[in-house]
């Protein structure tokens, strides 16, 4: 009997059907219950394309939808895979909730129709269930991920259309790569060029290894010993993309993150030390006018000359270095942003910090007395120099904050910005 409801699922044989069921009513109960010793019959009809029977089925026993095989796949996940549009709309309109369903790879109905390739399918299930399509696979890969790797432009174009959240285009698997990296490295010119103009994807974004998709683009080429393909070096040159040799690194490494708390307490309270000493002086200030000297002004400045010009060279030095730390502490410790308004961080603590500079230099001038002229300036003009240097941090900064659409705007304001770090590149770059 069983044999025979095997043939009819094969053939979608409906009369031979009806026989089986009035001659055993309880063949189908025996599948549910795992005392069915063929296949599936559900499972069968839908592998050959039979939809009338998988129709009659369901309406006879719409239990066997939740009938896995032995991999743990359902009824949905071999009809998304078969592409069949109809056999799907029966099936989610039965039971939405199978979206969710995972096979033994992790794998839901939406992960298989989109390495398929079929699209109708996965619009289907994205319109039944979106939050399906943002699972995460056993492997750590999205289901963006699982498009590029498996070559399937329309699915990934599809996904990216119906699913407009920003944070889901810029995920990154397992080893932190973007969808922009595994294309790279899968030398998928057309999705590469669709991730580039369609979405705002950080194309400066660093892997777990520290590696962007313009240094994977030269490591693949070099390790076929090929020449650097054209078409995908010439578009991330165009959107901006650079080596990490070419860019200011802002990625701490794991130990660095740990140390990242004290160091900024301790920067914190050295430029908190050394801003209280420069607008208050040891010795304190003269409080009253007279024909030697003026009130408000450093007594220091007046007793010991050349002391005060050196404690104040070097509480200056000290004070904008501590501004510097404390400005690339919190650069670093921001990841690539979720929003298009990310990069504004960067540039408003570099700026703010700025003004606690220029409000300490104009302290020092007020306190120290005009026959210090000389020193007072070599003052001024180091924090000048040091306000330059920040604001080609930022620029910086920023740059690698931004999303795609603002680079080149944010370039054009800072193109003077020099490179502030050596190059820095690892040996191994992490599997994708």
């Amino acid at each position: 009997m069983e044999e025979l409801l095997y043939n009819a699922a094969l053939r979608g044989d409906l009369e031979s059907l009806h026989e089986i069921i009035a001659k055993d009513n309880y063949i189908l109960d025996k599948v549910l219950v795992g005392c069915f010793k063929g296949k599936n019959p559900l499972h069968v009809a839908i592998s050959t394309g039979q939809a009338e029977f998988v129709l009659k089925l369901l309406e006879i026993k719409p239990k066997l939808a939740e009938v896995v095989d032995t991999k743990l796949g359902t009824a949905l996940h071999i009809a998304s895979a078969n592409g069949d549009i109809k056999i799907v709309e029966a099936l989610v309109e039965l039971s939405p909730e199978m979206c969710m369903a995972r096979d033994r790879d992790g794998n839901n109905p939406l992960h298989i129709a989109a390495v398929k390739g079929k699209v109708d399918v996965l619009k289907k299930l994205i319109q039944t269930c979106p939050c399906a399509a943002q699972v995460i696979v056993d492997r750590g890969d999205t289901i963006l991920h699982l498009c590029v790797n498996y070559n399937q432009l329309e699915s990934l174009k599809l996904l990216l259309e119906m699913i407009r959240d920003h944070e889901f285009a810029h995920s990154k698997d397992a080893n932190g790569n973007t969808i922009l990296h595994v294309a790279v490295f899968g030398k998928r010119a057309e999705i590469v060029k669709h991730v580039l103009y369609s979405t705002e994807i950080n194309v400066n974004a660093f892997n777990e290894a520290g590696w962007t998709a313009m240094d994977i683009n030269f490591f693949v080429q070099s390790r076929h010993e090929e020449e650097v393909d054209p078409c995908i070096q010439n578009l991330l040159g165009a959107a901006g993309a650079k080596r990490r040799t070419h860019m200011l690194v802002l990625t701490p490494s794991p130990r660095a993150k740990k140390l990242m708390p004290t160091l900024m307490v301790v920067s914190s309270l050295l430029a908190t030390m050394a801003f209280q000493v420069g607008v208050n002086p040891p010795g304190g200030v003269w409080q009253e006018d007279s024909e030697e000297h003026l009130a408000g002004k450093a007594i220091l400045a007046y007793k010991y000359r050349k002391s005060y010009s050196c404690f104040m060279c070097f509480n200056t030095v000290g004070f904008l270095l501590s501004l510097f730390l404390i400005s690339l502490l919190i650069v670093s410790a921001v990841p690539a942003p979720r929003s298009r308004w990310g990069w504004i961080l960067p540039i408003t603590s570099v700026m703010t910090i700025m003004t606690t500079a220029f409000a300490y230099t104009y302290s020092v001038i007020v306190v120290s007395p005009k026959h210090m002229a000389a020193e007072i300036m070599i003052i001024l003009v180091s924090v000048i120099v040091w306000a330059y240097l920040m604001l080609s941090f930022a620029g910086e900064a920023a740059i690698v904050h931004a999303p795609k659409k603002a680079k080149e705007r944010i370039s054009r304001i800072f193109r003077a910005r020099p490179r502030l770090l050596p190059n820095a590149v690892g040996e191994n770059v992490s599997s994708v």
